[in-house]
């Protein structure tokens, strides 16, 4: 993951989300996808074909960790972010940043086109 520069939105947003999401709390997959989901209206698609690696990426580069909740069922793993997450989070953070002020000034090329 670390050596991806250009992400696609999605791909940039639900990162964010997934860390932001983390540094209130460990917590579990579903529980990710759920709150993701809530927070952004259904805007940022958590579903499982795209959130579940990510969070396998995340957790191979060293920017979260995932344990089991219980070892033999292995039904939850439960993320907790790492302090090198901690660090990662504002470098994606403006990236983020970067990305909507690029769409916005595109939606504002085409309002002003169609619009105008």
């Amino acid at each position: 993951m670390s050596e991806k520069n250009n992400y696609t939105w999605h791909y940039l947003f639900l990162t964010v989300y997934v860390f932001a999401i983390l540094r209130k709390g460990p917590t579990y997959g579903n529980k990710i996808a759920d709150e993701i989901s809530s927070r952004t209206a259904g805007t940022i698609n958590s579903n499982p074909n795209s959130l579940y690696p990510l969070l396998r990426d995340l957790e191979k580069d060293g920017y979260i960790v995932g344990i089991w909740d219980n070892p033999d069922t292995r039904n939850k793993r439960i993320y907790t972010i790492t302090d090198a997450g901690c660090v990662y989070i504002s470098t994606l953070l403006e990236k983020a940043r970067e990305k909507l002020d690029e769409l916005e000034k595109q939606v504002q090329i085409l309002r002003r086109d169609l619009f105008d």
